[in-house]
């Protein structure tokens, strides 16, 4: 979940070396799992929508969060939210691919993640995939879609562009 990658990619920035030889030197948001106390106009049109909706991500928010903690405002549910010095946080994040599907109704907040990284310097490029729903690119009955083949060649090509073409090293 996007949520979830981003926390982690925030909290190895704040504990930086302990994680040696481990380094994050870019992430791809899939499936955005952000929420808020204010719908946008994706939460609202498509509360309901095919797959996964507004209560399941609820369901879930009360599932990872501690019960004192749970507030849909609360920075992993809502990374992009203004205060608590985010843009100096935001700044420190790596290069971030947002792959936002337009049936999805979390998909404005995933790309106001990606503008508010944006605004920091931050690579953070948008691709949306038009009609497509939550986990398209991984649910075994739309693997060969046009949509789900477009988006595994634009991760792979994006990835490539910080492994390859930046000497990143990597042992397998």
């Amino acid at each position: 979940a996007a949520a979830l990658t981003s926390q982690t990619s925030r909290k190895a920035i704040k504990v930086g070396k302990l994680l040696d030889p481990i380094k994050i030197v870019a992430q791809v948001l899939i499936y955005s799992f952000f929420i808020g106390n204010i719908p946008t106009h994706s939460e609202i049109k498509l509360a309901n929508s095919y797959l996964y909706d507004k209560s399941m991500c609820l369901f879930t928010w009360k599932l990872f969060l501690p019960e004192e903690e749970f507030s849909l405002d609360h920075p992993g549910c809502q990374p992009s939210r203004p205060g608590q010095g985010w843009p100096t946080i935001l700044k420190l994040l790596r290069p971030t691919f947002t792959v936002v599907a337009e049936q999805v109704w979390m998909r404005d907040r995933a790309i106001t993640y990606s503008e508010e990284l944006g605004k920091v310097n931050v690579d953070a490029p948008v691709l949306e995939y038009k009609d497509a729903v939550h986990e398209f690119a991984t649910l075994d009955m739309l693997l060969k879609t046009p949509q789900t083949k477009a988006c595994a060649e634009d991760v792979a090509i994006w990835v490539k562009k910080f492994i390859l073409f930046r000497c990143h090293n990597f042992s397998y």
